[in-house]
């Protein structure tokens, strides 16, 4: 995370200050603000507080929503990637955003995000969507503020994106692996010990491809079943999962070779054989838009022979 994300880090429930010896590191250090210039502009001003959706009955935290999203709202026990944007005053002095960073990291509810308002705010949106968000004190930095940035009693306005996030079941099992693969990449002088490292290792990677198939990352899930591979070139796994990370990218001709190396292994697996039927169907509605699409080219031409 980004030095800056120290704006996510506030009060918990009831307004309490947060305990100096829990808050982490990168939580410390605030960015410091860049010229107005790269503010956005921003219709929000303080004389329109009263027509903002007030999400918590007390006017403490206030909501307009700049773009819709879509499907159901952020979990409570979510790790999302978001974008954001702190300000003070009228939208004219930025203290804290990760705008530059092109891929946000998930950041955990309750864990990574404990700005009290923020969380209530996040709650209340869904994948894709862009809000305005208006926090007092009580829900943001409280009376002691974050100095030198935030100065005590303040009331702090957040643009927030919510790019995705992933439920907390699917989240903790996937922090779970990638911390087991950083232990598993330390060699071992025990050939016996080494080869048991190395199976760990190829059920992680399979494991990691299937999870990001799961959240619709084809492009890292394609990237652990190569390494499975590495490790074992006749898994018919990690040539299944290879497959189906190449179907949901569209690579036809590559999803075919996996699969049906996948199926010389196991010929009659059931998930592998469907697969290939899957392929075939999508294939061919691909060719068939294809040649629809070369018939709208030609026409015009035609009428003019």
């Amino acid at each position: 995370m980004m030095a800056g994300d120290a704006c996510w880090e506030g009060l918990g429930a009831g307004g309490r200050d947060p305990d100096p010896a829990s808050t982490p590191t990168w939580a410390l250090t605030l960015t410091p603000a860049p010229t107005l210039a790269s503010t956005p502009s921003l219709s929000l001003a303080s004389e329109s507080l009263q027509p903002l959706q007030d999400l918590t009955g007390d006017g403490g935290v206030r909501k307009e929503q700049l773009r819709p999203g879509t499907g159901q709202p952020v979990p409570p026990s979510a790790s999302v990637a978001v974008k954001y944007s702190g300000y003070l005053g009228n939208w004219n002095k930025l203290f804290c955003s990760n705008g530059n960073s092109k891929y946000p990291r998930l950041m955990k509810l309750g864990k990574d995000i404990t700005l009290w308002g923020l969380e209530i705010g996040l709650l209340s949106m869904t994948k894709g969507e862009a809000a305005l968000f208006v926090l007092t004190p009580e829900y943001a930095y409280g009376q002691r503020g974050c100095p030198p940035s935030i100065p005590p009693n303040t009331t702090v306005l957040f643009k927030v994106e919510v790019l995705d996030f992933i439920d907390s079941e699917e989240c903790d099992a996937f922090f779970e692996l990638t911390y087991a693969l950083s232990i598993l990449g330390c060699s071992s002088s025990s050939k016996a010990e080494q080869s048991q490292i190395n199976a760990s290792k190829l059920l992680l990677f399979l494991n990691l491809s299937l999870t990001y198939l799961k959240l619709e990352r084809a492009d890292r899930a394609l990237k652990y079943g190569e390494l499975a591979l590495e490790m074992d070139q006749g898994n018919a796994k990690a040539l299944f999962r290879c497959g189906q990370a190449c179907l949901y990218m569209k690579e036809y001709s590559k999803s075919r070779d996996f699969l049906a190396r996948a199926q010389c292994i196991q010929p009659f697996n059931r998930d592998i054989n469907n697969e290939l039927k899957k392929l075939a169907r999508y294939y061919k509605e691909y060719m068939e838009m294809e040649k629809e699409m070369c018939c709208q080219m030609f026409d015009p031409l035609n009428s003019y022979g």
